[in-house]
């Protein structure tokens, strides 16, 4: 089975009067790598501020930081191999390169 990383700065929470306030995008994202999980597809996150070594480790991931910084966030690696960055992946995409059928999709929402 194919190991999906995602590599993406986390968003502090917005806190203002009316209280606090999450990245809704972010949050949808992480809804969707637990949703995966739960499948059981391997899943490894990655915070380039806290995890730098084990990015590292990502050869292609660390080579893009470095010539594009974090204007190529969040990057979503499959097997190693750079599939999707610069932009969110949506629950069908991200089912997609995880080799999940399509009726998976709507399933543990």
């Amino acid at each position: 089975m194919s190991t999906i990383t995602i590599i993406r700065h986390i968003p502090p929470p917005i806190i203002g009067m009316c209280g606090v306030r999450l990245d809704h995008v972010a949050a949808t994202l992480e809804n969707d790598l637990d949703w995966l999980e739960a499948l059981g597809v391997p899943i490894e996150r990655l915070d380039p501020d806290v995890h730098s070594a084990d990015i590292a480790r990502h050869e292609a991931a660390r080579n893009l930081l470095i010539s594009q910084g974090r204007e190529c966030l969040p990057l979503v690696l499959v097997d190693e191999a750079v599939v999707s960055q610069g932009a969110y992946p949506t629950r069908s995409t991200l089912a997609h390169l995880a080799g999940r059928a399509r009726q998976d999709i709507g399933r543990a929402r």
